[in-house]
């Protein structure tokens, strides 16, 4: 081996996670940038990412990867997120009217004052999450709301329009 070249392959070692730390952020920068422009990310990975606030109204983000991103007051009314992963993500006071959520994950989630108003729930995992006080009126039935009691379901109206009064401890 070349003697010139031997101190440099410590250093491409050393280099190498920055880099593709670098690119990562880059692509996420450009699947962001293409979500506000077309308003679709099919399967794209955007966990974790700060959407708090953003405006997302009828956006097509089926099958994403939204795993610990903040949702919280987002407007996400009558969005796509048909199989998409938003496990431990915060959708407090997030509008989520009409939305299509089918078989989407939930799981551990935290929608507390949520509006899930006429939205498609069927086969949805709310697994642990939080529905306190959130809004289901008109909501597609999803049996596994009512049924799982690590759902917090405290203070949220039932598709039916009933006021819940099951709460977690």
């Amino acid at each position: 081996m070349n003697l010139l070249l031997r101190p440099l392959i410590p250093m491409a070692f050393f280099l190498t996670p920055s880099l593709v730390n670098q690119g990562n952020d880059l692509l996420r920068h450009h699947v962001i940038q293409q979500l506000q422009e077309t308003r679709k990310c099919f399967g794209c990975n955007l966990s974790g990412v700060n959407f708090s606030g953003a405006n997302f109204q009828k956006v097509d983000l089926r099958s994403a990867n939204l795993q610990g991103a903040n949702l919280k007051n987002a407007n996400l009314r009558y969005a796509n997120l048909e199989w998409a992963d938003i496990r431990n993500a915060n959708l407090q006071g997030a509008d989520l009217t009409g939305a299509i959520l089918k078989n989407t994950l939930l799981a551990d989630a935290d929608l507390q004052k949520a509006n899930l108003q006429s939205s498609n729930l069927e086969g949805t995992d709310f697994r642990n999450a939080n529905l306190s006080q959130a809004n289901l009126i008109k909501a597609s039935k999803n049996n596994d709301i009512q049924g799982r009691n690590s759902t917090n379901i405290c203070e949220t109206v039932l598709p039916n329009g009933t006021v819940s009064t099951r709460c977690n401890q």
